[in-house]
């Protein structure tokens, strides 16, 4: 059932959104409230994870053509 998740570019993906996902967290640690949340740009945070996951998996294919 979950066979795609042990393919490279799965991984990959994973690892790019991750990754993304890290770096908003230290914009989260430095919130002082949650209101803070509300004005947050989230369709930013989105883009970047959504990003880290393509860029990822491109990575994944390229290394599987070497």
């Amino acid at each position: 059932m979950l066979t795609w998740m042990n393919s490279p570019i799965a991984h990959s993906a994973l690892a790019g959104m991750l990754a993304a996902a890290a770096i908003d967290f230290q914009a989260f640690r430095a919130w002082k409230s949650w209101k803070d949340a509300t004005t947050y740009a989230w369709s930013t945070a989105i883009f970047r994870w959504m990003q880290g996951a393509v860029v990822g998996a491109a990575t994944a294919v390229g290394l599987g053509v070497v």
